[in-house]
């Protein structure tokens, strides 16, 4: 009898191609979209999911299941609690999206440094503006980076401006790096303070956790170069929006480069999306074609693997405090 796996959530057709040419012998597979009927999940062994809450909810409504697998690493729409009660472990794909949102990390930093976006706009309405953004402009080359987080992501976000663009790099982490580690990373250690008012470049690598929610508000902000902008690839709720849009209505800081929001999909009369100073794009950073490849493959090697071995030991758990 085949084990099913249910893809639970949003897909795209690239994904589901992915994730079906990678399911592994044994398996198969058939995709429920968030909010829609749960009756298919009654006989759900696994579950992929992208993109739609799983709180208790959907879980009661699996009854079978003995694994959630996220696509990607933000699990903050998972109950990881309710499913450790349920003995179901969620696993996420560790450092499976690393270089997509690092590369697109780095992409807004210099859009916003550059005035790419609203350059582009200018030239589409037939206007020819050297002038008009370049007292705003800024070089990305030699600036100091500050890193809020210093996971895989952070690290590669690390990489890429030290050897590209010769920057020097800050990092704040609750859990500090031994010295080994930052001489091999290149960054220097600074409290979150610190950060923010040295930086050129704040860019945000935290998840989304109670101890999180809001840390960026106005009074770190405050703290910020008038020169500087802020970037934020990782989650909306990290940033206190309604701070964020008088900062940069005042112009105390230079902008902002954001991929993710404290409501999603955000509004179109959101003020952040009428603000010359913010690049915006829809939470995109890990979605490629080739990086679907990737994730489809890290997704299914999961689950094979605790198909084959049940082990709650597997580095991908993030639930295993809550788990009985």
């Amino acid at each position: 009898m085949s084990k099913k796996i249910v893809f639970y959530g949003s897909f795209s057709g690239n994904m589901l191609k992915s994730l079906n040419s990678k399911c592994p012998e044994g398996f198969e597979t058939c995709q429920v979209p968030a909010g829609g009927d749960l009756s298919a999940l009654a006989s759900a062994d696994y579950m992929v999911n992208r993109g739609g809450a799983v709180d208790s909810s959907v879980m009661d409504a699996a009854p079978r299941l003995k694994w959630i697998q996220k696509w990607g690493v933000g699990y903050d729409k998972i109950d990881i609690k309710a499913a450790g009660e349920r003995g179901i472990p969620v696993g996420i794909c560790v450092g499976g999206n690393s270089m997509p949102v690092a590369e697109l990390a780095v992409t807004l930093m210099l859009d916003v440094l550059r005035n790419v976006v609203p350059l582009n706009a200018k030239m589409k309405e037939g206007e020819w503006v050297r002038e008009q953004y370049s007292a705003r402009s800024y070089l990305l080359h030699g600036k100091t980076v500050g890193l809020i987080g210093i996971g895989n992501i952070a690290r590669k976000v690390a990489s890429i401006v030290r050897s590209g663009f010769d920057a020097q790099v800050l990092y704040y982490d609750v859990f500090r790096l031994s010295e080994e580690q930052e001489r091999s990373l290149g960054v220097v250690y600074a409290d979150l303070d610190t950060l923010m008012a040295q930086a050129d470049i704040v860019s945000i690598h935290v998840p989304l956790l109670e101890s999180t929610a809001g840390m960026i508000d106005r009074s770190k902000l405050s703290l910020m170069k008038p020169t500087a902008c802020i970037i934020n690839t990782s989650r909306g709720g990290i940033i206190n929006e309604a701070d964020l849009i008088e900062v940069l209505r005042e112009g105390k800081i230079l902008g902002a480069g954001l991929d993710t929001y404290a409501q999603e999909p955000l509004s179109r009369d959101s003020e952040l999306l009428k603000l010359d100073c913010v690049v915006a794009t829809p939470h995109c950073g890990g979605n490629t074609v080739d990086n679907d490849i990737n994730m489809a493959a890290i997704c299914m090697d999961c689950i094979a693997r605790y198909d084959a071995s049940g082990s709650r030991e597997m580095r991908e758990i993030v639930n295993r405090e809550f788990l009985k």
